[in-house]
């Protein structure tokens, strides 16, 4: 069933989500430490916070998640100064 864009809202609201295009790093930290984004069940499943969905079941799906994302990095622009840690 499709995410509604209450839903979404609500999720937003609830962890207390801006725009990720002006969030600062520290702040996007914090948000995947409140599990915003992935939280892990108790069988240990990475899951999509959301939708609810699993993502991870094991450490090579995880390994390959991991990679996957890391393909993305030469598509992605540097933050810019003041939105970075470093």
């Amino acid at each position: 069933m499709p995410i509604t864009n209450e839903e979404r809202r609500e999720h937003l609201e609830k962890f207390g989500l801006t725009s990720l295009d002006t969030m600062h790093t520290a702040d996007y930290r914090k948000a995947l430490e409140e599990e915003a984004f992935f939280w892990d069940d108790p069988h240990g499943f990475v899951m999509h916070t959301l939708s609810g969905e699993r993502l991870v079941t094991n450490t090579e799906q995880l390994d390959a998640l991991l990679e996957h994302l890391e393909g993305y990095r030469t598509l992605l622009p540097a933050p810019p100064e003041w939105m970075s840690e470093k």
